[in-house]
C-alpha cells in the first residue's frame, strides 16, 4: 500500500442524505415501538378486563 492509499482509508467523510435518513427512520421505529410497549403495559394493568381474543369472540355468538 502506497502512502496516498493509506491517506484515502483513514480520511472520514460526512454521513450522506441517505445514513441520516436511516437514523432518523431507526429513531423514530425504536421510539414508536417504547410507545406501544408502554401503553400496552398500562392496558394490561386494568381489572375490568374481560377474555378476548377471536376464539372467545366466536365461542360468544
Amino acid at each position: 500500500m502506497s502512502v496516498a492509499d493509506t491517506a484515502v482509508l483513514n480520511r472520514k467523510s460526512p454521513p450522506n442524505v441517505f445514513t441520516v435518513l436511516l437514523v432518523v427512520a431507526t429513531l423514530l421505529l425504536a421510539g414508536g415501538v417504547a410507545w406501544m410497549v408502554l401503553v400496552n403495559t398500562e392496558h394490561s394493568k386494568l381489572n375490568d378486563r374481560s377474555e378476548g381474543g377471536p376464539l372467545v369472540l366466536i365461542d360468544q355468538q
